[in-house]
């Protein structure tokens, strides 16, 4: 009883950093759009479970690519909190090496040439591949962060996810603009 009044205290605290995050009022402290995605990355983690063989490091890696303020947005809000029991860091991609040991990749919405290569690579680990861009769920990612109404929001594809070997928590599923392979 205590798990589940637990699980449901986390959603609606998920529910409303979102809507908070996305979301400047008058006289409110107003977020970058960068500053908004940073977070979300954050807070994916916890909502997606991982195969026991994913990581055996202390470290959960974001690797992003193509998207230099979101890591700098990452980099500073990460210190001094964990995602799983972990020590979250950022790593910034320069080739597909970079993916080692990577827990999620964000790959940001600029045209790169190394976009399929990191696609191509991440597909065959449990990475939680995570894109800002018109085709993310068809470019075969498991999360894309979608536009709606001035507000950041985000699309979920389970087969990609599956794909992948993860599971993605209904809490995050409720929140998502749009869940594909229901």
């Amino acid at each position: 009883m205590f798990v589940l009044i637990a699980k449901r205290l986390a959603l609606i605290s998920l529910a409303a950093g979102l809507c908070f995050l996305g979301t400047a009022s008058a006289g409110a402290a107003t977020y970058t759009e960068d500053a908004v995605k940073a977070a979300f990355l954050h807070r994916f983690g916890a909502y997606v479970q991982w195969p026991e063989t994913a990581s055996e490091s202390d470290l959960f890696i974001i690797a992003v690519d193509g998207a230099d303020e979101v890591a700098a947005q990452l980099e500073e809000l990460l210190p001094g909190l964990t995602i799983q029991n972990r020590r979250p860091q950022v790593r910034r991609v320069a080739s597909v090496a970079d993916l080692e040991g990577a827990s999620v990749l964000f790959i940001g919405g600029g045209k790169r040439a190394q976009t399929r290569a990191l696609l191509k690579a991440a597909a065959e680990h449990p990475v939680l591949v995570v894109t800002d861009s018109d085709a993310g769920l068809s470019d075969d990612a498991v999360i894309n962060f979608v536009q709606v109404d001035r507000t950041i929001r985000f699309e979920v594809s389970l087969t990609a996810a599956e794909r992948r070997g993860l599971k993605i928590s209904s809490g995050l599923l409720s929140v998502a603009v749009r869940v594909e392979g229901r």
